[in-house]
């Protein structure tokens, strides 16, 4: 009879302990999940959410906030033409896609980040797609005249696209981010008639440069009405290409 009420007593005791351990198990458990939810949560995306102007934007890291701008290219201002249409082109180039920011400049006059930022699946250059398309244009003194830069910009120029197409004189500032003449710089009146004439600019060793030719007013020279030397072949020099 003892040993029944024995029994009895360890099923009771092991069956209540049993219990009281799935249950802690299962509150063990909970408590993990909610924990991992937590930390889900806590999770921050890494990309721009904001754009401030063309080729400056907010990017989120893991811990701050970022103002940044896109090395080596510049673009129109507010109320200049061209503007609407950069701003159009950098929120659909940057905003909700990965990208790829690679570090150029730690901080510009402005106090901002200068980067080279890579998108499409690190396919795409955004600042040479913005130039290629005439968006904007090449700093070429921050890029120390970086040859895919150049190359894209010699090519929107000839097919006369974006800021090159506008009929207007954009202010040139002395700041890196300014923008250049995309007008023909070289027209200019005579002084000694009322009939325009056109500038040429002749290099040291000759050579002559037609306005919006990328070596235009670059290196040694001087500029000449009619000038004598060798026509550059990539502008056509007093000859235009067509």
């Amino acid at each position: 009879m003892r040993l029944k009420i024995n029994l009895i007593s360890f099923f009771l005791f092991f069956t209540f302990f049993f219990k009281q351990g799935l249950i802690l198990g299962t509150e063990i458990k909970q408590t993990d999940i909610a924990s991992k939810i937590d930390d889900n949560e806590t999770i921050v995306k890494e990309e721009a959410i904001r754009i401030v102007k063309p080729g400056v934007f907010d990017y989120q890291a893991k811990d701050f906030l970022l103002r940044m701008r896109a090395w080596g290219v510049g673009f129109p201002k507010r109320e200049q033409p061209g503007y609407n249409e950069a701003i159009s082109f950098a929120e659909g180039k940057l905003l909700g896609v990965s990208l790829e920011i690679n570090m150029k400049q730690e901080f510009d006059p402005s106090n901002l980040k200068v980067v080279q930022v890579i998108i499409s699946k690190g396919k795409t250059d955004f600042s040479r797609e913005a130039i290629a398309q005439g968006i904007g244009w090449h700093l070429d003194k921050e890029t120390n005249r970086y040859g895919p830069y150049v190359l894209s910009q010699l090519k929107a120029k000839r097919l006369n696209l974006g800021v090159w197409a506008k009929n207007f004189n954009y202010e040139q500032a002395k700041s890196i981010t300014s923008m250049p003449t995309a007008k023909l710089p070289g027209l200019i009146n005579n002084r000694s008639g009322f009939v325009p004439s056109l500038s040429y600019w002749v290099t040291s060793f000759g050579r002559i440069h037609r306005p919006g030719c990328s070596f235009y007013q670059r290196g040694r020279g001087t500029l000449s009405t009619k000038p004598q030397g060798v026509d550059c072949r990539i502008c056509g020099g007093k000859t235009p290409k067509k």
